[in-house]
C-alpha cells in the first residue's frame, strides 16, 4: 500500500511539473518571446541591487561580481531580441554604477578578487550595448558604452606579460591575488573577442592586430590545438606554460568562436578566419552536445558544477547565435543545436516556487534537477533567445548606424598588472628565509647575553677590600696544607694587608683576593 502511495505521489509531481513547465514552440516567435520573458523574470528575481539600501550591480553572496556583469549582458541581449524594455532601467543603473573610480569596470572594492576575465565580462556587456544602440546612461560622468570597452582594452593590453610564456594575460590583475600565476583562456579569449569586435565596430586595424596576436599566442602555447579544441589554462610562473590544464568548458570554446567569426566578418571572409571559425564550430557537438542537447562537462557527476560553471552554457549559447550574423555559413549548424537544446531546456524549467525555475541539466527528459539560480536561468534564457537570431538585426558598427562615441585613449592604462615580482616565492626562498631567521635569533640572543654578562668587562686589578671584606670573612689557608681549614684573618695578616700566599695558590684565587684568576 505504501509503495502504491509513493508511486502515486511521484506521478502526481511529474504531472504537476509537466503542467507548469514553460511551454515553448521553437517555430513560433510569439511562443519563444513569451518563454524568454518568463525566464528573464525568474532570473531578475534573484537580483536585489535596485532595491533601496542595496548596491546597484551586485548579486547576493555567493555569486561573484563578474556574473552580475554577465547577467546584465544577458538583459541587453533580451532587450535586443525581444524589444521588451522593462529591465533597461536597472541594467543602465548597474552598468553605470559599477564603472569604478577610473571608469574602466575595475572598481577598487572588487580588487581583492579582480580577474581580467571579470573586468572583461562587464566590457563585453558594454560592447553589446554599443553594437545594439542600447540607450546611453544619463548619469553625469559616465562615458559612452564604447569608451568603457576601449578603457578595458587599453588597460588589458597594458598588462600583456612577456616575462613568462612570451605573452598573455595573467588570470588575476593583482599579483598578490590567488590565481595570478595562471594564464587562462577565458581572460585571453575575452580580450581576443573584445579586440575583434572593436576592430569591426571602429574599423581600426590596431584592434585587429591585437586579435591576431592573441590568437597566435593561444595557439603557440597549446591552449588551442590543431583540432580546435580549447583548453582552460596554463601555469606561467613556475612552468612557463609548459604544461596545460586540459579541461574544456563551453564558454572557452564560445568566446573563441565569436572572436574568430567577427574577424572573418572584419576581414571580408579571409579563408584563415573561415577555417578557424569552421574548426571551432565543428569541435562543439562531440564535446558539448551529446544527442544534440548542450551539456557542461561538470554535469556528468551530481552536484559538481559550482556557481560559476552553472552559467557557462549561457555564454556559448549567446556567442553561437551572434556568430551566425558574423559568419552566415554557420547558421544551419548553430540553429539546429540551439533548437534542440532550447526545447530540452524549457521542458525542465518547472521547478521552484514559481514552477518555472530552470535547472542546469537539460538531458533528463524534462525532469528538473532541483537546482536554481541566476546561472541556470541565464543559460535557459540565452539558448532560447538564440531561436530569434534569424530575424534579429546584426550588431552595428560606426558606419552602419552605431552611435556610441569612441575614445581610443580611455582608461588609465593601469600599472596594476605590472607589479608582478621577478618571481614568486619558491621552496628555496622559504628555506633561505628560515635560515636567515634562525641566524637573526641566535645573534639577538648572543647580543643580549653579551650586554648583561660581566665576563667581557675590564676589571681593576687593585682589590677593593671595603667592597669585598664581607666576602673575605674567612680565608682558606692553602699554605697550611689543609684544604678547607679556616684561619682567622687577623692571625695571618697585619691590618690593611693581604695574606702571604704561594704562586700556585695565586693561580687559583680570584684577583680580588690577591690571586691571578679572573672571574
Amino acid at each position: 500500500m505504501g509503495s502504491f502511495i509513493r508511486r502515486g505521489v511521484a506521478i502526481g509531481l511529474l504531472f504537476a511539473q509537466s503542467i507548469c513547465a514553460i511551454d515553448l514552440d521553437v517555430e513560433n516567435r510569439d511562443s519563444v518571446v513569451k518563454a524568454a520573458g518568463v525566464m528573464a523574470k525568474d532570473m531578475v528575481s534573484y537580483y536585489h541591487g535596485a532595491e533601496p539600501g542595496r548596491i546597484p550591480g551586485l548579486l547576493d553572496y555567493p555569486l561573484y561580481w563578474w556574473e552580475a556583469g554577465a547577467m546584465f549582458g544577458a538583459l541587453i541581449e533580451y532587450w535586443h531580441y525581444t524589444g521588451d524594455t522593462q529591465y533597461n532601467a536597472i541594467t543602465t543603473q548597474a552598468m553605470s554604477f559599477q564603472i569604478g573610480e577610473d571608469k574602466d569596470y575595475a572598481p577598487r572594492n572588487q580588487s581583492a578578487s579582480l580577474g581580467n576575465d571579470d573586468q572583461a565580462f562587464w566590457a563585453i556587456a558594454a560592447m553589446a550595448a554599443a553594437e545594439y544602440n542600447f540607450p546611453p546612461s544619463t548619469q553625469p560622468g559616465v562615458p559612452s558604452w564604447l569608451a568603457l570597452v576601449q578603457a578595458v582594452f587599453n588597460e588589458q593590453v597594458g598588462r600583456w606579460n612577456t616575462q613568462w610564456c612570451n605573452g598573455g594575460l595573467q588570470w588575476q590583475v593583482i599579483p598578490q591575488n590567488r590565481g595570478y600565476p595562471l594564464k587562462n583562456t577565458i581572460s585571453n579569449g575575452c580580450l581576443f573577442q573584445i579586440a575583434a569586435r572593436l576592430a569591426r565596430y571602429t574599423n581600426d586595424p590596431m584592434y585587429a592586430a591585437w586579435a591576431v596576436k592573441i590568437w597566435d599566442w593561444l595557439y603557440r602555447i597549446g591552449l588551442i590545438n590543431d583540432a580546435f579544441q580549447v583548453y582552460d589554462n596554463s601555469e606561467a610562473i613556475q612552468n612557463n606554460c609548459s604544461r596545460l590544464d586540459h579541461n574544456q568548458w563551453t564558454y572557452n570554446a564560445g568566446v573563441m568562436l565569436l572572436g574568430a567569426a567577427t574577424m572573418y566578418n572584419y576581414t571580408n571572409g579571409d579563408p584563415i578566419w573561415e577555417n578557424r571559425t569552421r574548426g571551432l564550430l565543428d569541435s562543439l557537438p562531440p564535446l558539448f552536445f551529446p544527442n544534440g542537447v548542450m551539456r557542461e562537462g561538470c554535469e556528468d557527476a551530481p552536484n559538481v558544477c559550482n556557481d560559476d560553471q552553472k552559467s557557462f552554457k549561457a555564454y556559448l549559447s549567446r556567442w553561437m547565435a551572434i556568430t551566425t550574423k558574423m559568419a552566415p555559413f554557420t547558421y544551419n549548424t548553430v540553429y539546429g543545436l540551439l533548437k534542440s537544446s532550447s526545447k530540452a531546456a524549457a521542458a525542465q524549467c518547472n521547478g521552484g516556487s514559481t514552477h518555472t525555475k530552470c535547472g542546469i541539466k537539460w538531458t533528463q527528459n524534462g525532469t528538473w534537477d532541483g537546482t536554481d539560480g541566476v546561472g541556470q536561468q541565464m543559460c535557459a534564457l540565452e539558448v532560447t533567445l538564440g531561436l530569434l537570431i534569424k530575424e534579429t538585426p546584426p550588431p552595428l558598427t560606426n558606419s552602419t548606424g552605431g552611435t556610441s562615441i569612441s575614445n581610443p585613449t580611455a582608461g588609465k592604462n593601469s600599472t596594476l598588472g605590472k607589479l608582478a615580482p621577478t618571481s614568486l616565492i619558491t621552496t628555496g626562498d622559504r628555506v633561505g628565509a628560515w635560515f636567515l631567521t634562525v641566524v637573526i635569533v641566535i645573534f639577538a640572543a648572543w647580543s643580549t647575553w653579551f650586554l648583561w654578562s660581566e665576563a667581557w668587562e675590564y676589571r681593576d686589578p687593585t682589590p677593593r677590600l671595603r667592597e669585598k671584606s664581607r666576602m673575605a670573612a674567612s680565608v682558606v689557608d692553602l699554605s697550611a696544607g689543609g684544604k678547607g681549614k679556616s684561619v682567622a684573618p687577623e692571625s695571618m695578616m697585619a691590618s690593611g694587608a693581604l695574606p702571604t700566599i704561594t704562586e700556585d695558590a695565586k693561580a687559583r684565587l680570584p684577583r680580588w683576593l690577591g690571586g691571578n684568576r679572573v672571574t
